[in-house]
């Protein structure tokens, strides 16, 4: 369905993706986008997962596991963002090299998040991402709520080495 309605926003940040529970939204500027890192959809369906409680998909939950993933609050727009930008960094590569080529790009770029993210952080997350055999686990490890344990610290200081920023 198609609604022709204004973007979201206040004037300073417009929005072209809304998210709430198991639902998204996304604006139809989204399809003119021309930034090669962008992709709105995956950004608003990375906030269902923690959005969404496990029990609304029939997985099991607890006291301790109640959202699908347990990402900190205010890492929330920082953990959609760097789904976003990990998923074309792995769309547009074909090895681990060309991984790491295509994300010292995307530093390289001005972006700027407002308050809505840090990007050194963002950029932290994202090195340690690229290198890592399972980038997507490293992404929520770095925007959960929970924390690491010194073992996987360590690990992955290890697997950071090699990209600079």
């Amino acid at each position: 369905m198609i609604i022709k309605a204004p973007l979201l926003g206040d004037g300073r940040y417009q929005a072209v993706g809304l998210s709430g529970g198991t639902k998204c939204y996304v604006s139809l500027e989204y399809f003119t986008e021309d930034d090669p890192f962008a992709d709105y959809i995956v950004h608003e369906v990375a906030h269902t997962f923690h959005n969404c409680k496990r029990e609304t998909l029939g997985l099991p939950s607890s006291r301790t596991k109640e959202w699908l993933l347990n990402i900190d609050f205010a890492k929330r727009e920082t953990f959609a963002y760097a789904c976003e930008f990990y998923s074309r960094i792995l769309e547009l590569s074909r090895s681990p090299a060309q991984r790491c080529a295509i994300f010292e790009q995307f530093a390289r770029r001005r972006r700027t998040f407002g308050d809505r993210a840090d990007r050194n952080e963002l950029l932290g997350i994202l090195k340690e991402a690229v290198v890592a055999r399972s980038g997507w686990k490293r992404i929520v490890t770095r925007c959960s709520s929970r924390k690491p344990s010194p073992r996987s610290l360590g690990q992955q200081q290890a697997d950071a080495g090699g990209i600079t920023v």
